[in-house]
């Protein structure tokens, strides 16, 4: 049984203050922000008051510590239960010193799981099994069976889940009984309406000296149905940790997180866990038919800031937004104009990084970016919008990159299966097939150079002595010599001339660099990429051009 999260901690599936749909005021529950119009509302499932019993009964709450449960006082009124001074011990698993089980997962060891009040509401059979409406958690830490391991504290105010599944249910009845429990659903198993944690706080101090403390306002998860959420979002975050024994501070917080429309499956895969066949086949046919699906309508992510030991990252603001076609298929995405900033502050990384940057005349470093690409279903054709795709470093360079090319589905769906575990043992002939598949009708990158390579040869001129201008004329030389060297390999001395000289142009004095494809009809990735008859690349076959402007 995986402890982290199911057993005691799994029981964060579980709750939040609160017996109305709306508070007071009139938010909705748990933070949750329904002002957009696509998400679900949540309405708590009718109970059963006369088959209340048998549900507490098969949750092995009929009786404080009938199962792994005791409490001090209950009260059940028709399909509401309510219990005082929980507390759920923790299963026993097998594990090593380092709390590292048989399984390789690294669990929650040793600790119980206490809270002020468990409130159960809507209870009642389901289909014939027992669920219920809404589960509610108050007041809840983590204390360990052994004083001695109690370094910090682990509290949350509140906890919430509503209308599970009947499978989410009966795995929550696992971890209250007596005998060995379930394995948490996966797949479509796996749902409920609404998912919340309210006011993490967390706290760490070590005997070895090191302390911290993780804190977040709230956790939410709504409208979990058929391995879709219709919102996943985290507000509040600050996390502050020092570690004395490697000299390591860190200091991080985040705004919120907002994801509308999240797909499990895609996700899921392209994180690389471990999925089952139901999971493998679902997201198969997700890359194969939908290739341009991100796994989400849209993502905020709002007020990034980490500082490890003296290097600070901060990104105020991204977001990105899905459009998607009448049968459901990602057609755009838009990443808004954004920016990143690296710089440093006191602290052992700060320095060494703060060095690093001085070689190059920086003080910090501030990226911005944007990004939009279109998707046509129907002739399998990505488009990257010209002028919407850059990246950009300030007092440094900017990067735009544009095109047009098809056969996406059969490179995604390549893709997914190579990292499934049924993938084949010889992947080679999968991608070469996709590779073929795969055409590139344009495309086109433009560098527009800002003083990064006055910087870049300058710092490289500092460390090895020697002159930048002479170091300049040193690699445009090289360059120079390109045409020699294609002319021995088969390549198209025409269009290494034009690259070549385009390239020393743009060292000497860089300008903007612009390299350009415009085959008169599309050219396969697989040609490039095998380079079995480089002659067949010729300038005018490939509508190859570079100039530095």
């Amino acid at each position: 049984m995986k402890y982290l999260l199911t057993g005691v901690a799994a029981i964060a599936l579980l709750t939040a203050c609160g017996d109305k749909n709306k508070d007071k005021d009139g938010a909705s529950p748990a933070g949750i922000e329904l002002s957009d119009s696509k998400l679900p509302g949540v309405k708590l499932r009718k109970g059963d008051p006369a088959t209340a019993p048998a549900v507490l009964s098969a949750f092995s709450l009929d009786q404080s510590g009938k199962g792994r449960v005791s409490f001090t006082g209950s009260e059940v009124k028709g399909a509401k239960a309510v219990f005082k001074n929980v507390t759920l011990v923790s299963a026993e698993e097998a594990t090593d010193a380092e709390g590292v089980a048989d399984d390789g997962e690294l669990h929650l060891k040793g600790s119980d799981l206490k809270a002020g009040e468990m409130t159960f509401e809507g209870l009642g059979m389901l289909n014939g099994k027992p669920n219920f409406s809404k589960i509610v958690l108050s007041d809840v830490s983590f204390v360990p069976k052994d004083p001695a391991e109690n370094h910090g504290s682990s509290k949350i105010k509140s906890m919430e889940l509503v209308n599970p599944s009947p499978e989410t249910a009966a795995w929550i009845a696992s971890l209250f009984g007596k005998g060995e429990a379930m394995d948490m659903p996966e797949g479509k198993a796996l749902a409920f309406d609404l998912w919340s944690m309210k006011d993490v706080n967390f706290k760490i101090d070590e005997e070895e000296g090191q302390k911290g403390d993780f804190l977040i306002s709230s956790v939410d998860v709504l409208g979990l149905k058929d391995e879709k959420a219709a919102q996943m979002g985290l507000k509040g975050l600050k996390l502050n940790m020092i570690d004395p024994t490697d000299n390591t501070d860190l200091k991080a917080s985040l705004g919120g997180v907002d994801l509308r429309g999240v797909n499990l499956a895609v996700l899921k895969g392209m994180s690389g866990d471990e999925a089952g066949s139901g999971a493998v086949a679902s997201m198969l046919e997700v890359f194969q038919n939908d290739p341009a699906n991100p796994g989400y309508d849209s993502v905020l992510i709002d007020g990034l800031k980490v500082a490890v030991s003296g290097a600070d990252f901060d990104m105020p603001k991204l977001s990105s937004k899905v459009s998607r076609d009448k049968k459901g298929r990602a057609v755009k995405v838009v990443t808004d104009p954004f920016k990143m900033t690296l710089g440093t502050s006191e602290g052992e990384l700060g320095e060494k990084l703060g060095a690093q940057l001085a070689l190059l005349g920086y003080e910090k470093l501030e990226l911005s970016g944007q990004g939009e690409q279109a998707y046509d279903p129907d002739k399998d054709m990505v488009t990257i919008a010209k002028g919407k795709n850059f990246w950009k470093l300030d007092d440094g360079f900017r990067v735009d990159f544009s095109g047009q090319y098809e056969g996406a589905s059969a490179m995604a769906a390549a893709q997914a299966k190579a990292a499934t575990d049924n993938a084949p043992a010889d992947p080679g002939a999968m991608m070469q097939d996709a590779l073929d598949k795969m055409l590139i009708h344009n495309f086109q990158l433009a560098i527009d150079d800002d003083g990064f390579l006055a910087r870049g040869f300058n710092a490289y001129a500092a460390q090895s002595g020697q002159d930048p201008q002479q170091l300049r004329s040193q690699v445009a030389g090289m360059m120079a010599m390109a045409p020699m060297m294609a002319a021995q390999s088969g390549i198209d001395p025409e269009l290494v001339t034009e690259a070549a000289t385009a390239l020393s142009s743009f060292i000497t004095d860089p300008k903007t660099l612009t390299l350009t494809l415009a085959p008169a009809k599309p050219v396969r990735l697989a040609d490039f990429a095998d380079m079995e008859d480089p002659s067949a690349l010729t300038k005018t076959a490939l509508g190859f051009s570079a100039k530095n402007e």
